[in-house]
């Protein structure tokens, strides 16, 4: 997770007129999500959009993490083969990330880091989504 905050931070400071004041003031927001096998989930990253986010996924049991999605301003762009285990999709000018024919292998980490340019420099938050997902009852 540290390489992607890195990453994040590395892309701000190539935006003209973005500064990060202190990298190390962080917010971590944790959220729980439970889904069903074959149905969707949603999981959200904030409620406003950011100037710049990055979704990752680490799968249960695991430590390495994959990108998903990003937006670094030009519109969101997904990853299509990082996530096989789930259909995935972001709205049109959100950043919501929705999961369909969910399968039990989605269940892990979603963590989307988004950026915020505020008027005193930049706010990074780390939105971390636990996805729990259950076998579809017969």
């Amino acid at each position: 997770m540290l390489c992607f905050g890195l990453l994040l931070v590395s892309l701000a400071t190539q935006l003209q007129g973005l500064e990060i004041l202190d990298p190390r003031e962080v917010e971590y927001i944790h959220l729980q999500v439970n889904g069903t096998a074959g149905g969707s989930v949603t999981l959200d990253c904030g409620p406003t959009l950011p100037t710049i986010y990055v979704w990752a996924f680490t799968a249960a049991g695991s430590e390495g993490s994959s990108a998903l999605a990003y937006n670094y301003g030009h519109g969101a762009k997904l990853q299509p083969r990082s996530l096989r285990s789930a259909r995935m999709s972001i709205p049109l000018n959100s950043t919501t990330l929705v999961l369909t024919e969910v399968q039990v292998e989605a269940q892990g980490t979603y963590t989307c880091q988004a950026l915020y340019d505020v008027e005193d420099g930049a706010r990074v938050t780390f939105y971390i989504t636990r996805l729990a997902v259950e076998e579809e009852e017969d």
